[in-house]
């Protein structure tokens, strides 16, 4: 077996090459993330930590995009950042210090991941479910606002199934156009004019062609603004003019586009918080905070955790043609006990792994790692 270990902390990274050599797997060393991207070597597993020079643990699983199986390790690990990993399908989050018994064991369950897979990665998106009734009673105000115009900003924190509840909502808009979603922490910030607004044949030096916006390729439906607290402040004016005149032009137009777009924004954090240390326009909050609604998070939607979990289950069986599993009682007890701070996300890895790496056709407490 081949591990790559990621690590800028010589010590830290002489030590775990050391003890995983003496296991017998075999080690490559890297002292940072882009000296790996320049060779991306085969490896079975990648271990990495998070903070590192030149460029950090998430973005570098952001640019391995699926094609190793990654382990975090950190010694500075906050709530957020584990989500983010989560995300980003890393199934292992080690805080420094470790035991290397726990390393070892989470790469051999990468392993194995890996060889019943063949590298295949699968992203998961359960349908729409909701059970409990914290959820039903969010549902109640969706379906309400739904046939309005007013613009909503779904709140919540990271995977708590914000993008299901918008297309819930455009679902039952009656609209005909498209559903457009953008995450705008995904978008390099000089890319997202252009991405948002669309530009003209030459409005700058690679515009070889004209290309449509997602405010037009979502006329006549809904645009759903994910992670809005990260655009840009300089941005934010423009998309404010937007709403309020409803019309835009591409980059380099001349002339104005009307606009007959429905607005969902969603974020996980405070803006209230944002807007007084002036990194969120107020104004802006108040056009897209139209009506709010808070999504609660799993731990707080008991009911809905067996219905998703089994629907997850199903969906990773076919998908990776695995033999018919069910959970066990016990399994479902530790599901439903369990206090999920990554939310549905979290859920959706934890059970992927399950699936995998469990034997025979039952899925037994002792397989539902955290």
């Amino acid at each position: 077996m081949k591990v790559a270990i990621v690590e800028d902390d010589i010590n830290m990274r002489k030590s775990l090459s050391l003890a995983l050599k003496s296991e017998g797997f075999e080690v490559l060393e890297f002292r940072n993330a882009v000296d790996f991207l320049k060779k991306m070597p085969e490896a079975d597993v990648v271990v990495t930590d998070i903070t590192m020079p030149k460029m950090d643990g998430i973005e570098f699983v952001k640019e391995l995009d699926g094609k190793y199986e990654v382990i975090m390790i950190t010694g500075n690990a906050t709530l957020n950042r584990a989500i983010e990993c989560i995300r980003l399908g890393v199934k292992d989050f080690l805080t420094k210090p470790f035991e290397i018994e726990e390393l070892i064991e989470a790469i051999k369950r990468n392993v194995k991941i890996r060889q019943k897979t063949g590298g295949k990665k699968v992203k998961i998106k359960p349908e729409f479910i909701a059970e409990d009734e914290n959820t039903k009673k969010v549902l109640q105000m969706a379906k309400k606002v739904a046939p309005t115009t007013a613009n909503v900003m779904l709140l919540g924190q990271s995977g708590v199934g914000k993008e299901e509840f918008a297309k819930f909502i455009h679902k039952e808009s009656g609209r005909s156009g498209k559903f457009i979603a953008v995450n705008m922490s995904a978008i390099p910030e000089n890319l997202i004019e252009s991405e948002l607004f669309g530009y003209e044949k030459g409005a700058f030096t690679d515009a070889v062609k004209e290309k449509p916006g997602l405010f037009e390729l979502a006329q006549g439906g809904t645009l759903f603004l994910d992670e809005i607290a990260e655009m840009p402040y300089n941005l934010q004016a423009k998309l404010l003019r937007v709403l309020q005149e409803r019309e835009f032009f591409r980059l380099g137009g001349t002339k104005p586009k009307k606009l007959d777009v429905r607005i969902i924004s969603a974020t996980n954090q405070n803006i209230e918080d944002m807007i007084k240390n002036n990194k969120f326009r107020e104004d802006l909050y108040y056009r897209l905070n139209t009506i709010p609604i808070k999504i609660p998070p799993l731990k707080e939607r008991k009911d809905d955790i067996l219905p998703i979990a089994k629907k997850v289950l199903k969906d990773v069986i076919k998908e990776y043609n695995l033999e018919s599993k069910t959970l066990s009682k016990e399994a479902e007890k530790k599901l439903i006990e369990y206090d999920w701070p990554g939310n549905i996300r979290e859920l959706i890895n934890v059970i992927q792994r399950a699936a995998i790496l469990s034997e025979g056709s039952e899925i037994k407490a002792e397989d539902i790692y955290f």
